[in-house]
């Protein structure tokens, strides 16, 4: 006996591509959250350092605050990321999806200003 034919969803390929975005912006939030856990830590180090020899650079005690931002930027960039996700998935099914240019460019001008904040401590 055989089974009924399985309705096919039209919009297979569009969700796919949904997921690997969403992927996308895990691995990327991943990244950022690294990123500010390990200058976090760099920076206890180059605290222990200028207790143990007083003429050491201290202006870098203050970079801690960089990491923890990286780390929440990363935090919001995934919360982010699912919002977007399950909003995109939606107007696929009823067809009414349209571009979020503008959290995009937001969420770019977030990373460069962290990672120019980054590259400014390192010189």
């Amino acid at each position: 006996m055989e089974s009924p034919p399985q309705k096919k969803n039209a919009h297979v390929a569009e969700h796919l591509a949904n997921e690997r975005t969403i992927l996308a912006w895990v691995r990327t939030a991943i990244a950022i959250m690294t990123l500010g856990v390990a200058i976090n830590r760099f920076s206890l180090f180059l605290m222990e350092v200028h207790q143990i020899v007083p003429g050491s650079d201290a202006a870098n005690r203050h970079v801690e605050k960089l990491g923890i931002g990286l780390v929440v930027l990363g935090i919001a960039i995934m919360c982010g990321a699912i919002w977007h996700y399950l909003h995109v998935g939606r107007t696929i099914e009823s067809e009414t999806y349209r571009p979020a240019n503008l959290l995009l460019v937001l969420t770019s001008i977030a990373v460069v200003l962290m990672g120019g904040s980054a590259l400014f401590w390192l010189f």
